[in-house]
C-alpha cells in the first residue's frame, strides 16, 4: 500500500486575516446566547405565583316548612341541614367575610376548604329554623337585613311565613359568634322605578350619589343605633349592581360586598376581590349533591 504524505498548506497573508476574522466573528456569536443565559438573569421576567384561595359562597333566603312555600328561594329546614352536613363531610370550614377581611388585609390564614354561607332578607324564619342549626353544627352565616324592613317590625306580632327580624332580635343574633350582620340596604330592596340600588332612568349622577349614600348611611345609622354593629359587608339588593355604586360602598366604609353572579370566588392579597363576590342561590327541588357539584365547582 502506498503511503500518502500531506503538507499543511500555506496561507497567505490576506488568507490568514479572513480566516481570523471568522474565527472572531464565531467567537462573538456564541458569546451572545452565553452572555444572555448566563450573564444577565437579573434582565430576564420571573413568573410571580400569586397565591390565591377558592371560596365558594352559598346563597340562601327563606327556610319553611311549609313546602307549598318551596321554591327558587325557600327550601325547607331538612335542606338546609343535609346541605350543612354535606358540606362538612366533604372537609369544608366554614367561616366569615370577616375572616376574608382578615386574610386580604392581615394575613390570617384560611381553612385549607372554606365556605361562606348567606342568608339574604333577615327573614324571621332565620331565628326560627336557621339559628338552630347553625348553632347544633357549628356552622357560621351572614345575615344581610334590610334596614327598613327590621323597623317596621317593632312591636308586631311576627310569624314565619311573612315576617322579618326587627333589630332587637338582630343585635341578639350579633352577640352568638356565629351570625355576621350585613347590610341589604335601607330602603332599596325594591322593583320599581328604581331597581335595587341602581340609578333610575333618567336620574343624574348627583341625584343618584345623593339617593345612594343616604341609603347607605341610614343603614348603617340604624344598626349602629339599635344593635351596636358597624357593617363591613353591604350586598346588594337583588344583586343589581351599576359600577357607580361600586365606589359609593367604598367610600361608605364597607370593606367588601356580595352580588349573585353565580362564579367561583378566588380571594388574593388584593382587597379589590372583597367586592360584588360570587355566590350561588340555593334552589328547592334539586338535590344537596347536585347542587353543590355546581356551587364547589372552580370552574
Amino acid at each position: 500500500m502506498l503511503k500518502q504524505s500531506f503538507t499543511t498548506p500555506k496561507l497567505s497573508k490576506a488568507s490568514k486575516v479572513c480566516v481570523l476574522l471568522s474565527l472572531l466573528t464565531a467567537l462573538v456569536l456564541i458569546s451572545i446566547p452565553l452572555a444572555s443565559h448566563f450573564g444577565r438573569n437579573e434582565e430576564l421576567p420571573t413568573e410571580v405565583k400569586v397565591e390565591q384561595v377558592f371560596v365558594p359562597v352559598i346563597m340562601y333566603h327563606s327556610i319553611l316548612r311549609d313546602e307549598t312555600q318551596w321554591g327558587d328561594y325557600v327550601l325547607s329546614p331538612e335542606v338546609l341541614a343535609e346541605d350543612i352536613q354535606y358540606l362538612k363531610e366533604n372537609g369544608y370550614e366554614f367561616i366569615l367575610t370577616a375572616d376574608l377581611i382578615e386574610y386580604v388585609q392581615g394575613g390570617k390564614p384560611l381553612p385549607k376548604k372554606p365556605v361562606i354561607l348567606t342568608f339574604d332578607d333577615g327573614c324571621y324564619n332565620f331565628l326560627s329554623y336557621v339559628e338552630p342549626i347553625l348553632r347544633d353544627s357549628g356552622a357560621k352565616a351572614v345575615l344581610s337585613v334590610v334596614g327598613s324592613y327590621a323597623e317596621n317590625e317593632n312591636g308586631k306580632q311576627q310569624h314565619s311565613s311573612y315576617s322579618y327580624l326587627n333589630y332587637e332580635q338582630i343585635r341578639l343574633l350579633s352577640k352568638c359568634g356565629y351570625v355576621e350582620i350585613a347590610s341589604h340596604s335601607y330602603d332599596m330592596h325594591k322593583l320599581g322605578l328604581r331597581r335595587g340600588a341602581m340609578k333610575k332612568d333618567g336620574e343624574s349622577e348627583e341625584d343618584y350619589r345623593s339617593a345612594f349614600i343616604s341609603d347607605l348611611l341610614l343603614s348603617i345609622d340604624g344598626l349602629e343605633k339599635n344593635c351596636g354593629i358597624t357593617p363591613q359587608v353591604y350586598t346588594y339588593p337583588y344583586g343589581l349592581v351599576s359600577e357607580e355604586s361600586k365606589e359609593y360602598v367604598k367610600a361608605c366604609h364597607f370593606t367588601a360586598s356580595y352580588g349573585v353572579e353565580e362564579k367561583p370566588n378566588f380571594i388574593t392579597r388584593n382587597s379589590e376581590c372583597l367586592y360584588c363576590m360570587n355566590r350561588y342561590n340555593r334552589p328547592s327541588g334539586i338535590s344537596t349533591e347536585d347542587f353543590m357539584k355546581r356551587a364547589l365547582s372552580t370552574e
